[in-house]
């Protein structure tokens, strides 16, 4: 269970439910309480992709001590059939009202979902006909590795202009949204074969996660050019791409040379409530003599002020931003394959 553990309860339990035959969905649905099921038949229409590999199934089945016999596999729903279950287990009236306020939910936090159902490749080639104004506005609302794909349209200039405008435009509301996603909906259904992030915070995330998918090239010429307009962005968007909880990932010789510019008092104050992944990968590499120094540090000081413990980690990251800007540490990137 512990490839699920950051999952949703309500994902969890709704790939339970849809494991099951539409009559004991129903009959399960009937007896939640009305924000439960709110929760649940929402997570149905957009399942966790991770939740419909073979066995996961079992493993929530497991783990709740259930013994349920069903669908081998599970899907999301669409929504006539989530009316037909919400219908059988609430009532005709209720279940409609429920599926409205979930239809609009989900216009509102995905608008431009209706443009993720066509490939990448034509999106980008009808976007690249748009306004780099509104191909930012389009691409800061789908998933980071669909925007990825389709900035590969894209000449490197006009690339770096979008992603640019990505990291510091302002949405328009949510009608306009609407309108744009289905004349953008309608234009590339018309061409030749060949998203709802609104909080800074969360649109950087979303900027980052997608730098991270693309060219190196890329990646560093839209830093730097954020940077010349705004270094405080900037400097927040090279936080997001590199956390702390990557420091797990970082190679041995890569991490022994950043540890050499460390001292092990600030060491010991920044293993303090790390992950294990992370503190595995620091301790293992130091010598046994400065291992056993950080870790009887970090005993000696006792409890410390979180706030010590984000500066101890802040020194750190700031010698691995360096490495990475100079070009003398790369971070794997997701879906890279590994040589030996």
């Amino acid at each position: 269970m512990s490839k699920l553990a950051d999952i949703d309860g309500a994902q969890k339990v709704a790939a339970l439910l849809l494991s099951l035959d539409v009559e004991t969905r129903a009959s399960v649905l009937g007896k939640m309480r009305e924000d439960v099921v709110d929760r649940v038949a929402a997570a149905m229409l957009e399942l966790d992709p991770r939740l419909t590999e073979g066995g996961v199934v079992d493993l929530l089945k497991e783990s709740l001590a259930k013994t349920v016999h069903g669908q081998p596999t599970i899907r999301p729903l669409g929504e006539r059939d989530l009316s037909e279950i919400l219908s059988r287990g609430l009532g005709k009236q209720r279940a409609e009202a429920l599926l409205k306020g979930i239809i609009e939910r989900r216009a509102v936090e995905r608008p431009f979902r209706i443009i993720e159902e066509h490939p990448p490749h034509t999106v980008g080639r009808v976007l690249r006909e748009e306004s780099n104004a509104v191909a930012a506005l389009v691409l800061s609302h789908l998933d980071p590795g669909v925007s990825a794909e389709i900035l590969k349209v894209y000449d490197e200039e006009q690339g770096v202009d979008v992603v640019k405008r990505m990291a510091t435009l302002d949405p328009p509301v949510p009608d306009v949204l609407r309108r744009i996603a289905q004349l953008l909906h309608e234009k590339i259904q018309n061409t030749p074969a060949a998203i709802g992030v609104t909080d800074p915070a969360e649109r950087l995330k979303a900027v980052a996660d997608l730098l991270n998918k693309s060219k190196p090239e890329m990646e560093k010429g839209v830093v730097e050019a954020i940077a010349e307009e705004d270094t405080a962005i900037a400097q927040e968007l090279r936080e997001y791409m590199f956390t702390w909880e990557d420091v797990a990932t970082i190679d041995s010789r890569t991490m022994q040379k950043i540890l050499g510019t460390v001292d092990t008092k600030t060491l010991s104050i920044a293993l303090k409530g790390c992950s294990e992944e992370v503190e595995a990968n620091l301790l293992s590499n130091l010598s046994s003599r400065v291992k056993d120094m950080v870790m009887e540090e970090r005993e000696l000081a006792g409890p410390v002020p979180m706030s010590e413990v984000l500066q101890a980690r802040d020194d750190i990251m700031k010698n691995i931003r360096a490495m990475i800007e100079a070009g003398e540490y790369r971070p794997a990137k997701g879906g890279d394959d590994l040589v030996s």
